[in-house]
């Protein structure tokens, strides 16, 4: 048995206990392991078990890295006690045998480093955790950011629109990935320009909702409502509340 305990800024998350040869982490909900964060990428770091019975963790190619013990790499074996590092998530990973008891310890005293390097002291809003339910990812929000954003309000995902053309849609390709019937890839465009910030349809005779209307290019606004397929978003802008 194999416990994977998920610490945010070392702060404890939430604990997996997992019997499986191949264990996949990653943003997407069908992941082993799934963390809803625009840090983690869809499919982050797979975990696998090889024909020696020793664990083997290897990178995805992913866009911010994986780091075991503080240092970054592509594949390494895991030991137990490792420390896995995503962006602001710990992950720590213990091997357990059916019969022994994992008794939780605070991260810091596991290993002689944190799970994350140090943060400089910013004003922040903390996001309340709903009791029985997981916290919603990136529950740390720096408001001092000035970067417009897409906020995914079922799930409490942050995107930041930090680049000058970003596409929402179905394919793992798209910066923004959304479901819903008749969503395809590169569905939808984000594009900034010295106007501001502008959403359009990408396909032919495409439309997307705006403050419940359809329209088929729209100037955001701050707090405009945006419905593409089943997921809903509140643009932000310029780290206005």
């Amino acid at each position: 048995m194999l416990h994977f305990t998920i610490y945010h800024n070392n702060e404890h998350i939430k604990t997996y206990e997992i019997d499986s040869p191949n264990i996949t982490v990653g943003r997407l909900p069908e992941n082993d392991i799934p963390i809803a964060s625009i840090s983690v990428s869809r499919r982050h770091l797979r975990i696998e078990q090889d024909t020696t019975r020793q664990y083997i963790l290897t990178d995805l190619n992913s866009l911010n890295g994986t780091f075991v013990n503080n240092q970054k790499v592509s594949i390494t074996k895991l030991s137990d006690g490792d420390k896995i590092t995503i962006g602001k998530y710990g992950i720590l990973f213990e091997i357990a045998s059916d019969d022994s008891e994992v008794v939780e310890t605070s991260i810091i005293d596991k290993k002689d480093t944190p799970l994350s390097p140090e943060h400089a002291a910013k004003p922040t809003m903390k996001v309340n955790v709903v009791d029985g339910k997981e916290p919603p990812p990136d529950d740390v929000v720096d408001i001092t950011d000035k970067t417009p954003m897409l906020i995914e309000t079922s799930k409490h995902v942050v995107y930041k629109i930090d680049k000058p053309v970003m596409s929402i849609g179905s394919s793992e390709n798209d910066d923004i990935f959304v479901e819903g019937f008749l969503i395809s890839d590169g569905h939808v465009l984000i594009e900034q320009d010295s106007e501001g910030t502008w959403i359009h349809a990408n396909k032919l005779m495409g439309k997307v909702k705006i403050n419940g209307k359809k329209e088929n290019k729209h100037k955001l606004v701050h707090k405009d409502q945006i419905e593409i397929g089943t997921s809903i978003f509140r643009y932000m802008e310029n780290g206005q509340n």
